[in-house]
């Protein structure tokens, strides 16, 4: 037995002396990698605590309770911002490459990213909750997670693997990292973004700044130093805001005494300030940005474009396109801050999770449809060509707001996916996502429709059975549109359009009942899922978390059994929506209640007693709330049936739809009063009544 101590306590001895050598390997060469250790739980977990004397600053991000101060992976956002030489991340629950990825942002230069794991080959032996698909489908064969595995040991060299009951590796041949010059412990780069904060705050030509940078790059410090240095330093009133204290810790350590107060706070209240400073603005919903634009007369804003938090390209591609440019100074920071600019493990991520890739690009212009080849395929045979998965995750990064890196673990392994393409000369210019849906048993539909069930996936077919009361819905099979998007290059040419009635002939060709979509709605979306005659029959009561915009869902029948149900839930809207647009939709944005309306084909018959309350009112005889429920029947349907191209009052819809406040109409400036209002009210109706004859 003391043999086998003294062996046992050599072992530990040499694995020690390794970690240390690695460490100081690391931090001369200021480069940080993975370390995979591989092999049973137990011993994983002494391999982690054998690294407590190297590095005495980590963090743990685990499903089970691996260390006292363990992070859930569900939790894992409530870290950024956060560093540690040490970061490790237990995958006995699961591989989430969402979590991978924002681990990697919290290590430091000359820090490891450590990976607790079984051997790949042994995968199946664990219960991987982020490889478990809808209906609890399982693949035999995890292609991500041996996509994922294989790729730790391809050069350029990302990472250092430990197995157990193997000798330990030798260190592996790193570059030199390569430095960066400070001045006053502030990059070039950082310095130049405060001189041109400098002229914006005297020139006064634009309203809002935008910082962009990947993560490391020292945006949030910048931000410090620009609030500080230059803001209070000049008396100037300055509020802070983020999505949570803990996104802005970095800047309130830098910038000293300084207000920060929550969005939706800032809203409310609305207090005064010279400059609004947002860091990571792309965490907040759009709408929310949108307002506080608004209301404060300078917006300085950063954010973080990389492909962690799949929030980034969103924010640029939906906020910041639709600004016209002379409002915005756009402002970047590409050196790296906290970790080496050629750093192993930055490189590692940016390749094989493709976090850098850039969208492939036909580059043609007016592209007829037809030159477009279409094919359907599964996610299986996508992952087996070379070269088309990164072709249809760079498209979808470049192009959709909330692409993360778990979409590549969805691509390569969902086994009710289908995928469309479009492609032109092999390049791919389109790609829709299909999944499978419905099905269900009536048992099971029962227990939905009652709130007693929510099985995984199933998005549409449940929102429709649970919150619009279609009862049986869900026994119907069903293909839902979950992503679809074109080429920029190509854009309005009907690729789009021809991609979806792709998919309506292949979900037809597979028996199915109808194909649909759900997406958080806004007038530009909407009117493509019209022009592809999608029904509109759902609206979801709660905003979107990344939209800020109600979810609806469209749908496409292609069984006659179901077109009953369908115009049953049209119908459903069109009884409702009146009390939806003075409650949960009242927030809803002017455009987007016109589109709202043309889509839902709004239509309405007023009595003869409800057409001479609405003649009273015009002509001054009675008060907007004696008469408001016909009144606000009667706009809807008037800009239901407006030409797309005519101008529509906003009052029309912010007061006699929406039945806003008083006080929280826009565009009041001139008209102060109550009373100067309600007789403005009058004449627009008035006139809107005179052109419907």
């Amino acid at each position: 037995m003391s043999q086998n101590v003294s062996l046992l306590s050599a072992q530990e001895a040499e694995t020690s002396e390794w970690l240390d050598a690695l460490s100081r390997h690391l931090r001369l060469h200021r480069q940080r990698l993975i370390l995979s250790v591989q092999g049973d739980q137990l011993w994983c977990d002494q391999m982690a605590s054998a690294c407590n004397s190297q590095y005495r600053d980590k963090l743990v991000l685990s499903d089970r309770i691996l260390d006292p101060a363990s992070v859930p992976f569900i939790k894992a956002d409530s870290l950024l911002g956060q560093e540690a030489s040490l970061v490790i991340v237990d995958l006995f629950q699961g591989l989430n490459p969402d979590v991978v990825c924002i681990a990697s942002g919290l290590v430091k230069w000359g820090g490891l990213l450590m990976l607790l794991s079984v051997p790949p080959r042994q995968w199946s032996s664990i219960e991987d909750s982020y490889g478990v698909w809808q209906d609890g489908l399982v693949p035999q064969d995890p292609l991500f997670v041996e996509y994922f595995f294989n790729q730790l040991t391809q050069k350029p060299v990302g990472a250092v693997i430990v197995r157990q009951g193997e000798k330990l590796p030798t260190l592996p041949d790193l570059p030199i990292a390569q430095s960066i010059s400070m001045v006053s412990g502030k990059t070039i780069e950082q310095i130049e973004v405060q001189q041109r904060i400098a002229l914006w705050l005297k020139e006064q030509h634009q309203s809002i700044v935008l910082i962009t940078a990947d993560r490391g790059r020292g945006k949030s410090t910048c931000l410090g130093f620009i609030v500080k240095e230059q803001l209070v330093e000049q008396r100037m009133s300055v509020l802070v805001t983020a999505h949570s204290r803990q996104s802005a810790s970095i800047l309130l350590a830098q910038a000293g005494e300084v207000e920060f107060i929550a969005p939706d706070r800032l809203i409310e209240c609305t207090p005064p300030a010279d400059v609004l400073v947002i860091d990571e603005a792309a965490m907040l919903p759009y709408p929310m940005l949108q307002k506080l634009c608004k209301l404060y007369p300078r917006v300085l804003m950063a954010t973080t474009t990389g492909g962690y938090e799949g929030t980034g390209q969103g924010f640029l591609l939906r906020f910041i396109a639709r600004l016209p440019p002379q409002q915005i100074l756009r402002l970047n920071l590409s050196a790296s801050v906290r970790w080496a600019a050629n750093d192993c493990l930055e490189a590692w991520l940016n390749t094989n999770l493709l976090l850098k890739t850039a969208a492939v690009k036909t580059r043609l212009d007016n592209l007829p449809g037809k030159s477009c080849q279409y094919r359907v395929l599964n996610a299986r045979e996508c992952s087996k060509e070379a070269g088309l998965l990164t072709e249809i995750y760079s498209l979808m990064v470049s192009a959709h707001y909330r692409t993360r890196p778990s979409d590549l673990r969805m691509l390569m392994e969902n086994p009710d996916l289908t995928i469309v393409l479009a492609e032109v000369d092999d390049k791919i210019a389109g790609v829709a996502l299909l999944n499978r849906e419905g099905g269900f048993d009536p048992p099971l539909c029962e227990e939905v429709f009652l709130g007693k069930r929510r099985p995984k996936g199933h998005l549409l077919a449940q929102m429709i059975t649970a919150q619009a009361g279609a009862r049986r819905f869900a026994s119907h099979r069903g293909l839902r549109i979950q992503r679809i998007t074109v080429d920029s290059t190509i854009r309005r040419q009907g690729i789009g359009r021809r991609m979806v009635e792709v998919a309506i002939k292949h979900a037809s060709d597979l028996g199915f009942d109808y194909v649909g979509a759900s997406f958080a709605f806004e007038a530009e979306t909407s009117a493509f899922w019209r022009n592809c005659q999608f029904a509109l029959t759902h609206i979801g009561f709660g905003q979107g978390k990344s939209s800020g915009n109600q979810s609806v869902v469209v749908l496409k029948s292609l069984n006659t059994a179901l077109d009953n149900q369908v115009k049953e839930l049209q119908s459903r809207i069109q009884t409702h929506l009146p009390v939806w647009l003075c409650q949960f939709l009242q927030v809803m944005d002017n455009t987007s209640v016109v589109a709202l309306l043309r889509y839902s084909e709004y239509q309405c018959a007023l009595n003869q007693l409800e057409r001479d309350e609405l003649e009273a009112f015009t002509k001054g005889h009675k008060g907007f709330e004696l008469c408001f429920a016909s009144l606000q029947r009667f706009v809807m349907q008037a800009i239901a049936c407006t030409p797309e191209d005519a101008p529509i009052h906003p009052w029309l819809i912010e007061k006699a739809v929406q039945n806003k406040g008083w006080g929280q109409l826009s565009e009041r400036a001139s008209l102060d009063g109550r009373k100067q209002i309600q007789q403005k009210l009058r004449e627009l109706i008035a006139e809107l009544s005179h052109r419907r004859g």
